[in-house]
């Protein structure tokens, strides 16, 4: 990597770096403490004969089947709606951070100066987040398979790793979402408007959606049927789930850069 490679990534990577380590140890917190609560919940049968009295439906939409074993504490406290939702929108505040809202704010004036191309600069600041995210994700897995060790929570590291990636690719989609609304606007309201609907709409589309027998087949639509809908926690996990959140997520980033080259860049 050439320096003025590195400049263009380093320049994101710093600029995120109180962001990036709050949403990580913040997650990890949030996988410690909620891994410290299982022995209690393991020692009640009487919570999860409550739990299988609700409707289908409701044990459906927040993940709350087989709720007293391990991967089904994992999935209803953490990994069917509070994790993914929080790396959509982390994925979303950081890509607009380092595009729109720099672009917004004449912060990224200086940097629109350099003799680099636009799609460079645009590109490095997006690889920052995706890194970032990366952080974010092995700082969770430390944290889950610690704490499960510690509070005797018994689930193979291989689906906690899985089921961490996978949500960290969702995070990256919707990053790339972001993106490309950056790219093609420049307006970090828009970017937040679009990014946020589009985690909030995914996860209604994946819970709700199988309640309608008119809508069931569209659940397969939402990005978070593409993550989570196999249930990673308990089964294997197709290749196609990564490729599909993976490669969506390099295009529409990749086309907002191509966007951010061509069009009036906004001046602070």
């Amino acid at each position: 990597m050439t320096a003025r490679a590195w400049e263009l990534l380093a320049v994101p990577l710093r600029a995120a770096r109180r962001a990036g380590l709050v949403w990580g140890l913040s997650l990890a917190a949030l996988i410690v403490l909620t891994v410290a609560f299982y022995p209690a919940f393991r020692d009640e049968p009487e919570l999860n004969n409550l739990i299988e009295g609700m409707p289908d439906a409701l044990i459906d939409a927040f993940g709350l089947a087989d709720f007293g074993t391990p991967a089904g504490f994992l999935r209803g406290n953490l990994y069917a709606v509070l994790v993914p939702l929080m790396l959509a929108v982390a994925g979303v505040l950081l890509m607009n951070g380092q595009t729109a809202s720099d672009e917004d704010s004449g912060r990224m004036e200086a940097y629109l100066a350099q003799p680099v191309t636009r799609q460079a600069i645009f590109i490095g600041r997006a690889a920052g987040v995706g890194l970032w995210l990366l952080v974010i994700g092995v700082l969770m897995v430390v944290a889950q398979v610690m704490s499960d060790e510690v509070f005797g929570l018994d689930i193979g590291a291989e689906r906690v790793v899985v089921t961490v990636i996978l949500c960290v690719l969702l995070g990256a989609f919707h990053a790339g979402v972001a993106a490309l609304v950056a790219g093609l606007t420049g307006r970090p309201g828009l970017v937040l408007a679009a990014g946020m609907a589009l985690a909030v709409a995914g996860y209604v589309a994946m819970a709700l959606f199988p309640i309608s027998d008119v809508l069931e087949p569209w659940r397969h639509a939402s990005p978070w049927d593409w993550a989570l809908g196999g249930d990673p926690l308990t089964n294997a996990t197709e290749a196609w789930r990564y490729l599909v959140l993976g490669v969506p997520a390099l295009v529409l980033t990749a086309i907002g850069a191509w966007a951010f080259g061509r069009r009036d860049v906004q001046v602070g």
